[in-house]
């Protein structure tokens, strides 16, 4: 019979495994929305490309390749960030575990991702010809979906 120590690692691994799970594939379903949206409206609400922007005009990262691997890398550690926050919460009893709950989580979310992103375009240098309301609502709406995908893997894996 394992010991506690060896239960308590295995226990460890598996909320790793749910939360980078979670994480990984709210932020890829959520991500090929903004593209299927920005191919639908022509628009350019793609986070990752957006967030090259931003690197670039922060003087960060010495190519093309190199700023599009980070954005990419910031953009999934964004998720991840959200996803350790939700488990956190529910691990520590803070709130029960709800879709009541998963639906303020929702808003939360939505409401970070606007407010993050127009903290980014106030202090990038580059700044986009988009229509700033439409990707605003857009962003909310993805991030929506996020945290109902996110929370769908976490809470039934």
């Amino acid at each position: 019979m394992p010991n506690l120590e060896a239960k308590l690692y295995i226990m460890d691994l598996q909320f790793i495994f749910k939360i980078v799970l979670a994480a990984f594939t709210a932020t890829s379903i959520m991500t090929v929305c903004s593209y299927l949206i920005s191919y639908a409206l022509k628009k350019l609400y793609k986070e990752p490309v957006l967030l090259n922007y931003f690197l670039i005009s922060l003087g960060i990262g010495k190519s093309i390749q190199q700023r599009s691997i980070l954005s990419w890398i910031l953009h999934y550690s964004i998720g991840l960030i959200f996803v350790i926050s939700y488990h956190l919460l529910w691990y520590y009893n803070i709130v029960p575990v709800s879709w009541f709950i998963v639906s303020l989580f929702a808003l939360y979310t939505a409401t970070a991702g606007v407010l993050g992103w127009v903290i980014l375009f106030k202090i990038s240098t580059y700044k986009p010809k988009i229509n700033f309301t439409g990707y605003y609502i857009h962003i909310f709406l993805v991030h929506i979906i996020f945290t109902f995908v996110a929370c769908g893997v976490y809470l039934y894996l």
